[in-house]
C-alpha cells in the first residue's frame, strides 16, 4: 500500500481524487480552498481502494508502524514513572543517556524498527523522531511531562500527516506557494488527524503490558478510530 519512490499514486480514480484534492488543499491561486479533514477523507479513500485491490484491510499496510508505536508507549510510560534514563537503558541505551538528543533518537528507532526498509518504515521513522524530540528535550533523571498513550497518538497523527506527504508528495509540493506554507499545510493535517475520542482512555491496561497482546489491541484501536472518522460511512 502506498506510492513507489517517484512520490505518485496509482492512477486509479480515487488516487486522481486525492491529488486533485492535495493540489487544491495547498494552493494559493484560485478556486476554492480545500480543508485538511476533506484532503485526508480522499486520501484515506484512495488508500482503501489500493488496500481492497490487494485483498487487504485498511489496517494491513501500517503492521510495522503498530508495532513500533507498541515500543514507544512502553517508552513514554517508563520515562514518565522512572524518568529519561531508565527508560533509555530498558533499551540497553544507557552510554547515550548524557549525549544529545539525535544520538538517543537514531538509538531507539534502530532498536524499534531494526534495518527495516521501504516506505512505511521511512514514514515511521521520521514520526518517531518527532515524539521523541519532546520526551528527550526533558532531564535525564525527571519524567518528561508525557506518558505513553499520548505519545503514541501524537505518533499515529503525525505518522499518517507524513505519510500522506509522501504519497501525495509531487501534488502537495508543486500547489505549494512556499516551504513555511507547506510546512503550515503538514501541521493542520497531524491537527486533523490527531485522535480526540475521548472514549478511548489514556490507560489501556497494566503497566508493562505494551508488549503483548493488550497493547498490539491498543494501538490498533486508536489506529482504527483515526482512519473511521474519515471513511465515507464514518462519523
Amino acid at each position: 500500500m502506498g506510492t513507489s519512490s517517484a512520490r505518485r499514486g496509482p492512477g486509479t480514480a480515487a488516487w486522481r481524487m486525492a491529488k486533485g484534492a492535495a493540489t487544491r488543499y495547498l494552493s494559493a491561486e484560485g478556486g476554492a480552498p480545500l480543508e485538511a479533514r476533506e484532503l485526508v477523507r480522499r486520501y484515506v479513500a484512495a488508500l482503501q481502494e489500493t488496500g481492497a485491490a490487494q485483498g487487504q484491510d485498511l489496517l494491513a499496510g501500517f503492521r510495522l508502524t503498530r508495532k513500533a508505536a507498541q515500543s514507544l508507549g512502553e517508552f513514554g510510560d517508563i520515562a514518565a514513572q522512572s524518568g529519561l534514563a531508565a527508560a533509555l537503558a530498558s533499551w540497553g541505551l544507557e552510554d547515550v543517556a548524557q549525549a544529545s538528543p539525535e544520538t538517543a533518537i537514531a538509538g531507539l528507532t534502530s532498536a524499534w524498527l531494526e534495518d527495516q526498509g521501504g516506505l512505511e518504515a521511512a514514514v515511521a521513522r521520521t514520526a518517531l523522531a518527532a515524539c521523541l524530540e519532546k520526551v528527550l528535550s526533558a532531564s535525564p533523571t525527571s519524567p518528561p511531562g508525557v506518558n505513553g498513550p499520548s505519545l503514541v497518538k501524537s505518533f499515529l497523527a503525525i505518522m499518517l500527516s507524513q505519510r500522506l506527504a509522501f504519497d501525495l508528495g509531487e501534488s502537495l509540493e508543486a500547489a505549494a506557494p512556499g516551504w513555511p506554507a507547506y510546512r503550515q499545510g503538514l501541521a493542520r493535517l497531524a491537527k486533523e488527524l490527531q485522535d480526540d475520542d475521548d472514549a478511548i482512555t489514556d490507560e489501556p491496561f497494566e503497566a508493562g503490558h505494551w508488549q503483548g497482546l493488550a497493547g498490539w489491541l491498543w494501538v490498533t484501536q486508536i489506529l482504527e478510530r483515526v482512519l473511521r472518522r474519515f471513511q465515507d460511512n464514518g462519523a
